[in-house]
This record gives structure tokens, sequence and C-alpha cells, in this order.
């Protein structure tokens, strides 16, 4: 309701909200899918401790054995810092090792621990169903579609924007 509307400073008697302009909106429909999706992460996922955060950082380890801390903080946008705190974690708890690089003493480098791999092997048995139940109501070539454009979005927005000057 507009604020200058009549009753604008009254209470609803409805409970119910109009979302329509922020329905139509590409970034709200994608934040609030992404919240949903964290919750039913969290809900399928709970007995394990696991985070998504966690999850990628020790995909993106296993996948790229001997990566550099600030590269995977710079491929998984994640602050250095927290980056840091959260391998901290890992470590601590036995799932990632460190070690220095080779010809580097001062770098250090990343891989999985076993423990790290024996979690992330259940977590990935656990993930076709996981992603099927998120899709579910989605065809196969609607999914591919979904996550193409999304993928396209993703590359899009990781590019600094251009600002028109001239206006």
């Amino acid at each position: 309701m507009p604020r200058d509307a009549p009753g604008a400073g009254e209470a609803r008697r409805d409970e119910t909200i109009d979302l329509s302009r922020l329905e139509a909106m590409v970034g709200y429909n994608i934040h609030i899918l992404e919240l949903l999706m964290v919750q039913l992460f969290f809900a399928r996922f709970a007995p394990q401790a696991m985070t998504p955060g966690v999850f990628s950082t020790l995909l993106a380890i296993r996948d790229n054995p001997g990566a550099r801390h600030g590269a995977l903080a710079d491929a998984l946008m994640i602050q250095r810092p927290n980056m840091t705190k959260l391998v901290n974690r890992l470590v601590r708890q036995g799932y990632v090792r460190r070690r220095s690089a080779r010809g580097d003493q001062r770098s250090v480098v990343l891989s999985l621990a076993p423990k790290g791999e024996r979690a992330l092997d259940d977590l990935l048995a656990e993930m076709p169903a996981h992603e099927e139940s998120l899709t579910a109501c989605l065809g196969a070539d609607e999914r591919r579609a979904l996550l193409a454009l999304l993928r396209k979005l993703a590359r899009t927005a990781r590019r600094p924007p251009v600002i028109d000057q001239t206006q």
C-alpha cells in the first residue's frame, strides 16, 4: 500500500503480504531459493553436522589437491579471513591437512585427510537424492537449462559492472 494511501498508517486486517513486485525480480527469487535450499541442506545433512560451506570447501580441496588457501577462497567467493577460520577448524577436526608447497616453504597447500575423504564420500552418496529433491518439479531438459542459465548469470555477475558515466 503506498504511504499516502488512505489507511496507510493503520494496521492491516489480513496477514497476506503482497510480494508480487519482489517476485517479479530475478535477484529476489534467487535469494529466496537460496535460503530455502540452505534450509533443505541443513535438514538433510544435520546428522553429519555439515554445512554448505564446509561441503563446498571439502569438495573443492578434493578436486584440486594442493590448492592454495587464497586461490580456494577466491574461487568459492569466501573472504580470506573467513576461509582461514574455516580451514583452521577443518584442520582441527581432522578433515583437512596443510603442508608446505614444494619449492616455496612460505606457501601452504591443502589436501583432504582420511577423515575428510570419508565425510565427503558419505555426503556425496546422498547428494544425488538431495539434488533430485530440489529439482523434482523439473524435467531433465529443464534442469539442464536451469543449470546453464544459473552458470551464465554467475559468470556475468562475477565480471565488474560497466557503469555508464555519460548520464
